[in-house]
């Protein structure tokens, strides 16, 4: 149930509450049988303690495998702040933040990408399996562990800047030749001209770039499920 609270997709506020619960209740049926051992634990603070730390691993491996949808998202922002879209932007009731266009348009295109290839069923897979690596009463993350997780935090900012990285360059090579423009011709008013140029020029480029971006995701995406299946054996 703490994976579902945090993982890509199940975690949205859009998404069900009684899905989530369902859901959730359908992998606790799945996981049962795939436990060998039960140990009675007779003091309640020690099942307290291991059940603060069952929540602490599902919380983690959601928010590993929501890594890479947030990569997408800081992208399409990047994108808006170059194009001019960041003074569109409005309060996205989803995800409770202030969203951009573009952040909006590649997130759900990584959605979109993300079911068609079943990466949710791995997901869910990867969660039932974690409990055959890790025991319920075991599991502990070293500093080997931490710097893992410290190290794919910062692969999702350079996953980040390669999405957003043409449309970037092409918004600074506009704004360059903007800037000889207007020390040309000072009369033209080039600020009024860079609007709507910058966001006409983006949408050809997204348009002639579409089949390359949705084979890059293609190519991330799968990570979110082998970054969790790696933090989960790390933790054994």
């Amino acid at each position: 149930m703490s994976f579902i609270a945090a993982a890509p997709i199940f975690s949205q506020k859009d998404f069900p509450n009684l899905a989530k619960i369902i859901l959730g209740f359908g992998i606790i049926v799945s996981v049962f049988p795939e436990i060998d051992n039960f140990h009675l634990i007779t003091n309640v603070l020690v099942f307290i303690l291991m059940a603060a730390k069952e929540i602490l691993v599902g919380l983690a491996m959601g928010y590993i495998g929501q890594l890479i949808f947030s990569a997408v998202s800081i992208a399409g922002q990047t994108i808006d702040f170059q194009v001019g879209f960041s003074l569109a932007q409005a309060y996205d009731t989803t995800f409770q933040i202030m969203s951009s266009q573009y952040g909006k348009m590649y997130y759900w295109l990584a959605v979109a990408i993300f079911f068609m290839m079943n990466l949710h069923q791995q997901l869910i897979v990867g969660v039932i399996k974690s409990f055959k690596i890790i025991p319920l009463t075991g599991g502990m993350a070293d500093g080997a562990t931490i710097q893992g997780v410290v190290r794919l935090f910062c692969q999702s900012f350079v996953v980040a800047v390669e999405i957003a990285a043409p449309l970037v360059v092409t918004m600074l090579v506009v704004n360059l030749l903007l800037g000889i423009i207007s020390r040309s011709v000072p009369q033209l008013n080039v600020l009024m001209l860079s609007l709507s140029l910058q966001a006409g020029l983006s949408f050809i480029v997204v348009l002639i770039m579409l089949p390359n971006i949705i084979d890059f995701l293609q190519q991330i995406l799968p990570h979110a499920v082998t970054n969790m299946e790696e933090f989960v054996r790390a933790l054994k």
